[in-house]
């Protein structure tokens, strides 16, 4: 049983490789945080933290039922997107992320996906998409191509503290992307040390600019 994650910046085709592979294959797709949850007004500052959270406990309650649960965008995504804005948007430094999730971890209520799988493509295609695309307005586009570079970066960074558990797969058709997910084999939950990962990814962050 695993728990796989897929990434990859807005428009790239996340969401609907998800689903080719939910009408393929025996998984279950868990949605990302803004189609899940309506945030209030007024909310914490660790509020969309903590749907990440809750995002991950739904996911393991969903292996109860499923041997594959696919997530439609990494429940630790507030350090990569974070991290691409040199941590000036959210009012949320590196320090204060990393002790969320490292609490997290300690208290069993979240872990590291088994596998990611990170998807890209030129820009032409990533407006493309969007323009083609009328199931949502996209309204951060413009942002979010724009850290596309740093943001890839990131997720390849991933695979110096444990080899070939990023995979890079270029989003050309979500028929295709899905066929390559489901035939990769994740790594055992015991390969991985969620709180040494989190620690190599933090070094890492503090090391490198976006």
């Amino acid at each position: 049983m695993s728990i796989i994650c897929l990434e990859g910046i807005s428009a790239v085709g996340k969401t609907t490789t998800a689903e080719e592979l939910a009408h393929t294959t025996n998984v279950c797709v868990i949605p990302e945080v803004n189609l899940l949850f309506e945030r209030p007004r007024k909310s914490s500052n660790t509020w969309y933290l903590e749907r990440q959270v809750e995002r991950w406990c739904l996911a393991e309650e969903k292996l109860k039922d499923y041997e594959t649960v696919i997530l439609d965008g990494d429940v630790f995504q507030p350090l990569s997107y974070n991290w691409c804005f040199d941590f000036q948007i959210y009012n949320q430094s590196l320090d204060f992320i990393s002790e969320f999730y490292q609490k997290a971890i300690q208290a069993g209520r979240i872990q590291f996906p088994h596998k990611y799988f990170y998807l890209y493509a030129n820009e032409t295609n990533l407006r493309w998409r969007k323009e083609n695309d009328q199931t949502r307005t996209r309204k951060n586009f413009e942002k979010h191509t724009g850290i596309s570079q740093s943001h890839q970066r990131y997720y390849e960074a991933l695979n110096q503290f444990r080899p070939g558990y990023v995979k890079l797969l270029e989003a050309a058709s979500s028929k295709e992307a899905a066929k390559v997910v489901f035939h990769q084999r994740p790594l055992a939950a015991k390969d991985l040390n969620p709180e040494i990962l989190l620690q190599n990814i933090t070094r890492w962050l503090k090391e490198n600019k976006a």
